[in-house]
């Protein structure tokens, strides 16, 4: 056997014993995949591993990237980019369990809304000689969902017809239709792409368009503010801002972005979140606090950074780090620890273009008078003596 093949063969069977697929192979459940570009100077780039999930043996959804361990990731990239080296021919190529496919493939077809080289124009790029694009994902997550036809005739076309119209309504979903003359059950008639922050929340979102119960994902809406910190140690900081923001009915997301941990993550993140809808993003850092300017340096959006506290030495250090950006990469920041005037800071800019939050913040200030005129009012009455007794309050 040619040395290539056998080593193949290995790392095939290495990659099935690793995921426990062997018993799935005569009835698949889920599998691996793998788009590979292979140029005509036969340089070679993979988009992310991606996992299939099957029904009826018919590719259902496709998750992106893939939720296996790294060290499985890169094994099916080696397997793949070692299959593709092998053949002849330029293009894109699908790798999967039990077959290479020549094309473009059903499980690339996410590319298109989430990677910043589609496999339709990575093809292109391929056998046309021009330089390869990056397939790199341009969103966190993504997930697609094959259109099969669930009945025949008319009767089919109607429920499909259905799945679009509720696919409209929710954030961050694209959806392709592929116009065949005839419906027949089982057979692909289109697919519907969700992008978003987290697979968490693409999965929600499916779940919402299938009518699934899931806790807490009934009804999405795209978030306008992006809440992010380096580390879950900041949350409680920087949930002040959640309740601000939840309070004055703005949507927004919470998430865990680390400049130095997870800089793709971090670079994904800011790099996306104003095609995701984005507006404005509330950064808290701590100690180096570099992740407020690292991704105002990524993002044409407003970012406000919030200095944590720190043990060493009292959160000075971090919003030091943070008001001094070099020139060009402006971030707003506000008191250490401070995570609630952040909010209100996102509220008020959100609200330069929002008339319904321009009320709610003229309210919002008028409550706050009228609590201070009260506090006033009952202090003259009674004396400061009485009413420091009465009241452990102080404004």
């Amino acid at each position: 056997m040619d040395p290539i093949c056998e080593d193949l063969l290995g790392n095939y069977g290495l990659l099935l014993y690793n995921l426990k697929l062997e018993p799935l192979i005569h009835k698949l459940r889920l599998e691996l995949s793998v788009i590979v570009a292979r140029a005509r100077d036969h340089s070679i780039r993979c988009f992310p591993v991606v996992e299939t999930i099957h029904r009826d043996n018919i590719c259902h959804i496709v998750e992106s990237p893939a939720d296996v361990p790294d060290k499985i990731k890169k094994l099916a990239v080696e397997i793949a980019q070692k299959a593709i080296g092998s053949l002849e021919g330029a293009g894109v190529f699908a790798v999967l369990l039990n077959e290479v496919a020549p094309r473009p493939h059903n499980s690339g077809h996410h590319t298109i809304e989430s990677c910043y080289t589609s496999q339709y124009e990575q093809h292109l790029r391929a056998i046309l000689g021009l330089p390869l694009g990056d397939p790199s994902m341009k969103t966190p997550a993504a997930i697609m969902y094959n259109i099969l036809g669930e009945d025949e005739g008319n009767s089919g076309f109607y429920l499909a017809h259905q799945l679009i119209a509720k696919a409209l309504n929710l954030p961050g979903v694209s959806v392709h239709w592929y116009d065949k003359p005839e419906i027949r059950k089982q057979r692909k008639m289109g697919h519907i792409t969700i992008v978003g922050p987290s697979k968490s929340s693409v999965k929600a979102r499916l779940d919402s368009l299938l009518e699934r119960e899931t806790s807490g994902s009934h009804d999405f809406v795209t978030p306008r503010v992006g809440i992010i910190m380096g580390s879950d140690s900041d949350l409680p900081t920087m949930k002040d801002a959640a309740v601000v923001l939840k309070s004055f009915g703005v949507p927004y997301e919470v998430t865990i972005v680390s400049a130095h941990r997870t800089p793709d993550r971090m670079f994904t993140y800011a790099s996306s979140a104003k095609e995701r809808g984005i507006q404005i993003i509330i950064a808290g850092a701590g100690g180096a606090a570099h992740l407020p300017g690292m991704v105002a340096s990524l993002t044409s959006l407003p970012v406000i950074g919030v200095p944590i506290k720190t043990s060493s030495l009292d959160g000075i250090d971090s919003l030091l780090s943070i008001v001094q950006m070099p020139k060009g990469i402006p971030v707003a920041t506000v008191a250490i620890g401070n995570a609630a005037n952040a909010a209100l800071l996102a509220v008020r800019i959100l609200a330069a273009s929002d008339s319904n939050l321009s009320d709610r913040i003229i309210n919002y200030q008028n409550e706050l008078r009228d609590a201070v005129l009260a506090k006033a009012t009952k202090l003259e009455a009674e004396g400061w003596e009485r009413y420091l007794n009465e009241s452990s309050s102080s404004f």
